[in-house]
């Protein structure tokens, strides 16, 4: 089989590996050294399962000048079964087409296109972290097979699931707080996480809530670097941050900013178990999100920051935290958000209670538009969804949260004036981050609502936790459908289960039925990130017996016993 060479075109062809981004173990030999000044060869050689046998390919990888190649690729090429070529970014085959990394084979695709298709026995193949193809499961096998196979038979293919609210900072110690009232939670987080906690502690809570996530078939997370605790007085614990999600594989966008005032606050660092505190103005706090926003973007590709408060902080009796001595910081810190925002051209996030939506469009605040999402929304009047509207700011609706059993959140309202509406799960915490659950409960809730079952039908459940959360992000265009040319964020479900079964109205089942326990592999950008339930990018064990060490040290520092005791009232009775 002759080689074809890539098109001609300047620069050098660079070095990669697709067996490496498929999450496989490879191989590394030096396979030519010829031509000394400008080519350098070297073969990955990987061993991918099939159905009947294991196949072996090379993947040469050639870094040199296209005038001083074909000779050689001709020569070299001549016996090889497949030669993969990346040039300008492309994977080409012998006949000049694009060839697949990956195959999700024989399932049944909810696509959640522009159409909502649902294509029984298909397949997508996937190419440099991207849908390549979708297709008959047989043609596309039969098209890309040197690709390697994710077999989906007896299983569904959604898009990854969208996480609009979470903190990274509450997972390892999400056990505690169990029966206080939230004043009491509040003031429990700020003092865990701003004065107790270390760098080692940030990384892995950062990978045990993208864990979390993962397991539960979301694949893309919006959380604040800790909540009122925030953690900017130094950049190292959102770089800490960063750096785990990524090595779980997560996609992810990390909330950063100033915590609620007033202000300077006190922050504690741990050195070898001596604790020393610092007191840290605003200014040096904002100067912190300014170099994490000026800093090259994470090399994964997976992470990326965004402006965040926790609230507007107006007069405001729907917020729970309001304060007179918090509000003469409303327009300050406005002021700070508005020029990082400008400056690093980065969106924002925040709560938005009662007349938190008018109030900011009435001062001018100049933090709501497309860039903007705002979580929770509850006790909104009817003018603040036409203010929602009308500058096209996104909300994040999280129906599992303890607000929503006294406050409603007008979710119709908003969906019908055309107002993307996403889910989210404020995790860690008290709920487990399984978005199926926020599907449910948002339709519970709305329907109890308006006394009516017609509404939030299950379908829509479904698209507020994918491509109405994309739209919410500003990513639709990347990211919550499986479509062709759009990132490949993937998941399947094991319908083989009594719970899932008959496997008829496929949609329907998932939503009403199902779990994220029910979610089998996991694809973000094309690698598998978790296969038959199992983390392929970190050691999942390692990591929870290091949080369970982290859980404990903490306990020990902060005096915090008698939080890890069950608390009277927990049993035989009808409340605490």
């Amino acid at each position: 089989m002759k080689s074809v060479l890539a098109p001609a075109g300047t620069g050098t062809i660079k070095r990669t590996s697709l067996a490496e981004k498929a999450g496989v173990e490879t191989a590394t030999t030096d396979a030519v050294m010829a031509n000394a000044r400008s080519v350098r060869i070297r073969s990955f050689i990987s061993r991918f399962p099939s159905r009947s046998s294991s196949r072996t390919r090379s993947f040469f990888v050639i870094e040199a000048k296209p005038a001083h190649l074909v000779q050689l690729v001709d020569n070299l090429f001549l016996a090889c079964p497949i030669v993969e070529r990346v040039f300008a970014g492309m994977t080409m085959t012998e006949t000049g087409e694009r060839q697949a990394d990956l195959i999700l084979t024989n399932g049944t695709i909810v696509t959640v296109d522009p159409e909502r298709r649902v294509l029984d026995r298909s397949s997508v193949a996937v190419a440099d972290g991207r849908i390549l193809e979708i297709g008959d499961a047989t043609e596309l096998q039969e098209k890309y097979k040197f690709a390697e196979i994710l077999d989906c038979a007896h299983k569904a293919i959604l898009p990854g699931l969208i996480d609009l609210h979470g903190y990274v900072g509450w997972s390892i110690m999400k056990s505690l707080g169990e029966g206080l009232d939230n004043a009491g939670i509040r003031d429990l987080y700020e003092r865990i996480l701003s004065q107790l906690t270390d760098e080692e502690w940030w990384l892995v809570e950062a990978q045990m809530c993208a864990l979390d996530r993962v397991k539960f078939g979301t694949t893309f997370m919006f959380s604040m670097i800790g909540g009122n605790g925030t953690r900017t007085d130094d950049p190292v614990f959102t770089r800490l941050a960063a750096r785990g999600l990524a090595q779980v594989g997560i996609r992810a966008r990390l909330g950063i900013g100033p915590a609620r005032p007033p202000w300077p606050r006190l922050y504690s660092r741990w050195h070898d178990g001596v604790k020393s505190d610092q007191e840290i103005a605003f200014e040096t706090v904002i100067d912190n999100c300014d170099k994490l926003l000026g800093e090259p973007r994470d090399p994964s590709g997976l992470v990326e920051y965004c402006t965040a408060l926790s609230r507007f902080g107006n007069r405001n009796v729907h917020d729970p935290v309001w304060s007179e001595d918090r509000e003469q910081w409303v327009h300050r810190q406005a002021e700070a958000i508005r020029h990082l925002m400008k400056k690093h051209n980065v969106p924002f996030w925040t709560h938005a209670y009662g007349n938190a939506v008018e109030y900011a469009y009435d001062e001018k605040l100049g933090l709501l538009g497309p860039d903007t999402i705002l979580s929770h929304c509850t006790d909104l009047p009817a003018r603040a969804i036409a203010i929602i509207k009308e500058t096209g700011t996104s909300v994040g609706h999280q129906p599992r949260i303890y607000r929503v059993i006294n406050h409603d959140c007008p979710v119709i309202e908003m969906l019908d004036a055309g107002i993307a509406v996403g889910l989210g799960t404020d995790t860690p915490a008290k709920n487990a981050a399984d978005l199926f659950l926020d599907m449910r409960a948002a339709m519970l809730l709305q329907r109890v609502r308006f006394r009516d079952a017609r509404v939030l039908p299950p379908g829509k459940a479904l698209e507020m936790a994918t491509i109405d959360g994309a739209r919410a992000l500003g990513l639709e265009q990347e990211i919550g459908s499986i479509e062709v040319g759009k990132k490949a964020d993937m998941i399947t479900i094991d319908l083989r289960q009594p719970h899932l079964y008959p496997p008829d109205m496929i949609p329907m089942r998932l939503v009403t039925n199902g779990s994220g326990n029910d979610v089998n592999d996991v694809v973000i950008g094309g690698r598998i990130v978790m296969r038959d339930r199992k983390m392929t990018t970190v050691d999942e064990g390692a990591i929870l017996d290091r949080a369970f060490g982290l859980y404990r040290q903490t306990i020990q520092r902060g005096s915090l016993q008698g939080m890890t005791k069950l608390r009277d009232g927990f049993w035989n009775a009808s409340r605490f």
